[in-house]
């Protein structure tokens, strides 16, 4: 990203962050090319969790998230596929876009998680709340690597976005993510994400839920 200098001859641009890597794979199931887009972990967070990074299912390689050096899937003409969901009821070409990973992902994520000398007062204490149990609202969550990743360092995160990607992305990452075994009652998922999609995830909690942005957000709302 281009450096940029404000009047006063400060650089805008945040300092690149050291140790955070993403790169994109893939495999084949039944003929489909399905890519997994991974991102690693602060190394604070590895020995206590166990878990060095996480991993997501996307139908298509992500748009401006990698940096140079970083492997990269690249799909032929045949690789690309006619997207399934299509007619599915509140789904658009916009909702479309929910199946890859954006800039805006790793942004966000280096700046939440990954702390910086010189990063301001106000975006400290959100690092510090959210590595100590925020309670994270994230509206169109898409494969769900934001919230994810805050639930890995500590945030109780409930990602939502359209039916069919809740349905189709969300809740499958969400289980690839999650810790196989939650025996400690320390460990019991908060009352507020309590559903059968709410997973433990390093040291906090994701869960999912349909919002559906064409319909009245007061119609979809629940009394929990």
């Amino acid at each position: 990203m281009a450096k940029h200098d404000g009047d006063d001859g400060i650089s805008r641009k945040r300092p690149v962050v050291e140790g955070f890597k993403c790169h994109e794979t893939s495999r084949r199931e039944n003929g489909l090319l399905t890519v997994l887009f991974h991102a690693t972990l602060p190394t604070c967070h590895q020995e206590a969790i166990r878990l060095s990074s996480l991993s997501f299912d996307c139908r298509e390689p992500s748009c401006g998230a990698l940096e140079d050096g970083e492997e990269a899937v690249l799909l032929s003409d045949e690789d690309y596929q006619v997207d399934s969901n299509f007619f599915d009821n509140g789904y658009s070409l916009a909702g479309a876009t929910g199946f890859k990973v954006w800039t805006g992902t790793r942004l966000l994520i280096e700046c939440l998680a990954w702390p910086c000398a010189g990063d301001c007062s106000r975006l400290r204490e959100l690092q510090q709340r959210i590595s100590h149990g925020a309670r994270v609202l994230e509206l169109g969550s898409g494969v769900g690597v934001l919230g994810s990743y805050l639930a890995a360092i500590g945030s109780e995160v409930l990602m939502s976005d359209l039916p069919t990607l809740v349905e189709n992305s969300l809740k499958k990452n969400i289980g690839r993510n999650a810790m196989t075994e939650v025996n400690d009652e320390t460990f019991e998922c908060p009352q507020w994400l309590s559903n059968d999609d709410a997973k433990r995830i390093g040291r906090g909690w994701a869960g999912c839920a349909s919002l559906d942005w064409t319909q009245p957000v007061e119609s979809q709302l629940t009394k929990d």
